[in-house]
């Protein structure tokens, strides 16, 4: 039963607020982003939730589409509809700095929900675990033909666990999208706005960041959400197949120059971090081409320290991944 159908029975305690605030960032997407909104209006909760939705001044038709949801569901949507295109990192931070509930989740407007129970299940947790600061979940991989590519995160380390911010800063991610986290945009002040969106194009670094930061994070061994790919649908566009391999390493480095400037350089091992996120893209040079690029790239952003570590920590990484193939090999032979 939704919130909405419960409210009409009179089976929820009205709240000058909601609970849980679900905020929906969308910008082009118009073929997706009716599914993303009825994942959400399909929760079955015992408690009162809003969407909040923020479109970053779009080209196509998906403002019609929400101005559409709005007029059907005025007690639960609010829209915000930009004049001019800010980049996912403002429109997001800004929406979240919007939300009134005392939680807020995120939602991609070309992904969707895969479980109707999501926020249930994420408050459920939070109500009987209180010294927690958020719960988040695996995400299934899914393309625009319904093929799916396996869940994210799958690292045992953090599956029906705790993500840290040490394994966090060696790689092993979480996704902040997936999260119901307290609401800690209230008593948001002008360094972390300039922090969370340093990168037009990436926030989720410094909002696991700052999530990490504001207490413990779960990760529920359990795919309630779709992240959709880019698959065979053209059209379908978002950061990872918009962005090149050189351009993601740099902006990933400078989320995490913003980070240690947010943090401060002492308290962290950003130098790890920055070694950690070079290691993949590094291999796939080697192996796909494009390696000088990329080295040049390495040389003029990865701050000395972490250029003096890196062959070392290479050669490490390589030897951990050999010998692990060779138990598989073992194990299964």
């Amino acid at each position: 039963m939704t919130v909405q159908e419960q409210q009409e029975r009179g089976t929820v305690v009205k709240r000058e607020k909601p609970l849980v605030t679900v905020v929906i960032t969308t910008y082009n997407q118009e073929k997706y982003i009716a599914k993303a909104l009825e994942s959400v209006l399909a929760q079955k909760t015992d408690f009162e939730f809003e969407i909040y939705v923020s479109e970053d001044c779009g080209t196509d038709g998906t403002r019609a589409i929400l101005l559409e949801y709005a007029e059907r569901y005025p007690e639960l949507i609010r829209l915000n509809l930009r004049n001019e295109n800010v980049g996912i990192s403002r429109n997001w931070y800004e929406a979240l700095c919007a939300a009134r509930g005392d939680w807020v989740c995120t939602l991609e407007g070309d992904d969707w929900w895969l479980d109707d129970c999501k926020l249930q299940k994420q408050m459920d947790f939070l109500r009987a675990h209180p010294d927690y600061a958020a719960v988040s979940h695996t995400l299934m991989q899914i393309d625009d033909a319904g093929n799916t590519y396996g869940c994210e995160p799958h690292d045992p380390r953090i599956l029906g666990k705790d993500a840290t911010m040490e394994l966090f800063l060696q790689g092993v991610t979480y996704s902040c999208t997936a999260c119901m986290v307290r609401n800690i945009f209230r008593d948001a002040d002008q360094l972390q706005y300039d922090y969370v969106t340093a990168n037009r194009s990436i926030a989720d670094f410094a909002l696991c960041m700052l999530y990490l930061r504001a207490g413990r994070v779960f990760v529920m061994d359990e795919p309630m959400s779709a992240y959709r790919v880019a698959g065979t649908d053209v059209q379908h566009q978002n950061y990872n197949a918009t962005h090149g391999a050189v351009q993601k390493y740099k902006d990933f480095l400078s989320v995490v120059d913003a980070s240690e400037k947010y943090f401060g350089c002492s308290e962290y091992d950003f130098d790890a971090c920055r070694l950690a996120g070079t290691f993949f893209p590094y291999c796939d040079r080697v192996k796909d081409g494009g390696l000088a690029e990329f080295r040049a790239v390495m040389r003029a952003h990865l701050p000395v320290s972490a250029r003096r570590r890196w062959r070392g920590y290479f050669l490490r990484r390589c030897t951990v991944l050999a010998l692990a193939r060779v138990k598989r090999g073992l194990k299964h032979g």
